[in-house]
């Protein structure tokens, strides 16, 4: 049993959706999201609520896609065109992507670090490129091991 779980109890409250589109639409978003961020599936996945959050969003945007309406206004010369319809690009945002991918990120497992590839021993003038964030000496310190500009 996977650890996240959305149902069609959880849209109601936000939206009346037949139930059996409602069926539909939540296994579209979770093969979806389980695509995006597998880590979902796993039954001790830490984060479940807030994965359901960011998935329940998705279908929700997804079921009030098309609704709106498109209203052209003209007054002499000037006219304005307003348009309120919600379009379906994806099923989730870029945003939701990231959240989703950061939730499996943070369910253990290891992480990116860095390691100073200059060293310690080297001491670089205060002008140096490095003490301003490049990834090159400019004062010959990492040639001479002393810097050549001081």
């Amino acid at each position: 049993m996977a650890a996240v779980e959305v149902t069609v109890g959880d849209l109601t409250p936000f939206a009346s959706i037949a139930p059996h589109k409602a069926d539909a639409m939540i296994a579209d978003a979770m093969a979806l999201a389980a695509q995006i961020a597998p880590c979902i599936l796993d039954e001790d996945f830490a984060h479940p609520a807030a994965a359901k959050a960011i998935i329940r969003g998705a279908i929700l945007r997804w079921n009030e896609a098309g609704t709106g309406a498109m209203q052209s206004t003209t007054a002499g010369p000037f006219s304005a065109t307003v348009d309120t319809r919600v379009t379906r690009r994806g099923m989730f945002w870029p945003s939701e992507i990231t959240d989703l991918q950061r939730l499996c990120s943070s369910s253990g497992g290891t992480r990116a670090f860095a390691v100073d590839t200059v060293g310690t021993t080297t001491n670089h003038a205060d002008v140096c490129s490095l003490n301003f964030g490049a990834s090159y000496c400019s004062c010959g310190a990492d040639i001479a091991g002393v810097p050549l500009w001081e």
